[in-house]
């Protein structure tokens, strides 16, 4: 029996043996983080610009609510200035804003306009899973004071 102190040293073939596992293993445990971080990235992402869209949409809209005096153009503008926000980060929702007044018309001076604005937001790479819409929705809220000293139109 060999006692601890005298045991046998790796022979050169059994290092030999050995050569390029390291880089293999490296590699393998680099794409599996690798991977799964990046989707993670891309999926924060267009949540985030989700949340910008859905903050612009909603004080835009409330201010452009406030201040038109015609109701019908007032939509109007409205979704004209959703779509190209929408159109700006990317994404494809289309009705996301309700408009609430605390007065009729909206631009009644010292009424209240409130904006809330929804978006549901797409996972990268599962839409055909999940649909359009996505698992996830982002929302904002703005409520705008319409000028008490406004002269009615």
């Amino acid at each position: 029996m060999i006692g601890p102190r005298h045991r046998r040293s790796p022979t050169p073939s059994r290092l030999r043996a050995e050569d390029g596992n390291t880089i293999v293993e490296f590699v393998v445990l680099s794409a599996a983080l690798l991977i799964p971080s990046l989707y993670l990235v891309l999926t924060l992402g267009s949540v985030q610009a989700a949340v910008f869209a859905a903050d612009t949409i909603a004080r835009d809209a409330a201010r452009i609510h406030a201040v038109e005096g015609d109701p019908h153009r007032a939509a109007q503008r409205t979704q004209q200035h959703t779509a190209l926000v929408l159109e700006d980060y990317r994404l494809g929702a289309s009705d996301v804003v309700s408009i609430s007044c605390s007065e009729d018309p909206c631009s009644t001076p010292g009424g209240t306009v409130t904006a809330q604005v929804r978006i549901p937001v797409p996972v990268p790479g599962l839409g055909p899973i999940l649909g359009d819409t996505g698992p996830v929705a982002v929302g904002a809220v703005h409520a705008v004071q319409v000028d008490q000293y406004r002269v009615g139109t």
